[in-house]
């Protein structure tokens, strides 16, 4: 089961990341073209080939999950915990919550 971390949480962990730390985005395209926490790759967990995708990447690194609002970044989180991954946070405020407050971002 993945860990839900706050802003200021999910700040330190991009700020200092472990080594390998993955950024995963699961929004969709239009809202990751929009802007994205720093260093983010995105899948989108409404793609067919989501689980597939999940699945090929690395399972030994750390990966910080997030999304718009925290429900989606939920789901992705609990299959990523499911297929075997063992590091996995989810950043519960997600993209609304960063923006907010006014984070660094990407576009």
């Amino acid at each position: 089961m993945s860990r839900v971390i706050d802003a200021e949480e999910t700040k330190a962990l991009i700020d200092n990341p472990p080594e390998g730390l993955v950024v995963l985005d699961v929004r969709a395209p239009e809202e990751f073209e929009g802007g994205r926490l720093p260093g983010a790759i995105m899948i989108n967990i409404y793609d067919a080939d989501f689980i597939e995708r999940i699945g090929a990447l690395d399972k030994s690194v750390p990966y910080l999950v997030y999304c718009k609002a925290g429900g989606r970044s939920a789901k992705a989180a609990e299959v990523m915990g499911q297929i075997g991954f063992t590091d996995v946070v989810d950043y519960g405020g997600g993209w609304l919550d960063w923006a907010m407050r006014e984070l660094p971002v990407e576009r």
